[in-house]
């Protein structure tokens, strides 16, 4: 093994601007109900560290709706709920700490824009996603989902339709998507709804890749965006590695290697990336 490893980090990690609001959001929340439970149904964040210090704090995770009592506080995630959720909160009178990405909630308007138009929704992305299914609740009737180009193709030509874009999918697919749907759609609409913040983080992930032996890309497993940086790594034939801790880094990863690549999903907290550096380091010094 070479020591000394050498670390190159992009200069776009931790939180993105709209987790940093929703833990912002929440943190007011625990303190206007110290001593009382939140409850939130999911993940609000894709972040299995995050979640657990949640946890600590008095953040419960529930099924529904349905197991949160009148008087209570619910939290809707960062990536948005079907509205229905949030008039039945108000129905029972439960507290809401809404923590959606501000855009997402773009996002949620375009959709019902789309909707008074009376349009055809499409909606690309990935139709199991919590952004997609909170997205599909706006659109007023059932939206028309795609994630691939293939899918497009399979589709009926219409007449109008507007379209908007899960925020985290690839800027590259969804413009392969559109050119499709631009000839096979008379009236088509197209609201640009990636979010720009993490087109930045992909360039800069990409930029540090090509100049490393090996590239650590640090996130949840669930999170969407954190595993395309590490599927785009793969797809341009570098070497990368997906982690979620500095626990699962093994020093026989290091044989040959001299310059490491660091970057994280949206919704990796700044203390775990400062553990997955410490652990490198230890690495570096014990070669």
């Amino acid at each position: 093994m070479k020591c000394k490893i050498e670390i190159l980090e992009s200069p776009y990690t931790g939180y993105c601007f709209g987790v940093k609001r929703a833990m912002s959001l929440l943190e007011e929340g625990l303190n206007r109900n110290r001593g009382k439970s939140v409850y939130a149904a999911g993940d609000i964040i894709h972040n299995p560290q995050a979640i657990e210090q949640l946890r600590f704090r008095g953040v419960e995770s529930v099924d529904s709706l349905n197991d949160v009592k009148e008087g209570e506080t619910f939290v809707i995630r960062a990536h948005g709920v079907h509205p229905d959720i949030i008039s039945r909160a108000r129905d029972k009178n439960i507290e809401i700490i809404d923590t959606t990405c501000p855009f997402v909630k773009r996002s949620q308007e375009y959709v019902k824009k789309l909707s008074r138009e009376n349009r055809e929704i499409i909606i690309i992305g990935d139709r199991d996603h919590p952004e997609v299914k909170g997205l599909s609740g706006h659109a007023g009737r059932k939206p028309l989902i795609i994630g691939s180009l293939d899918e497009t193709r399979a589709l009926p030509k219409l007449k109008k339709a507007g379209v908007v874009t899960q925020t985290t999918f690839s800027a590259k697919e969804s413009e392969r998507i559109v050119s499709e749907f631009k000839s096979r759609i008379e009236d088509l609409k197209v609201f640009n709804t990636i979010c720009k913040a993490t087109v930045k983080r992909r360039k800069a992930t990409m930029n540090i890749a090509e100049q490393v032996d090996l590239m650590l890309v640090v996130g949840g497993k669930g999170s969407s965006n954190t595993r395309r940086l590490h599927y785009m790594c793969l797809d341009n034939n570098i070497l990368s590695k997906h982690i979620e801790t500095a626990d699962e880094i093994e020093e026989s990863w290091f044989s040959d290697i001299r310059r490491v690549g660091l970057t994280t999903g949206t919704s990796t907290p700044d203390w775990v990336l400062t553990e997955v550096k410490d652990r490198l380091r230890e690495i570096s010094e014990d070669c």
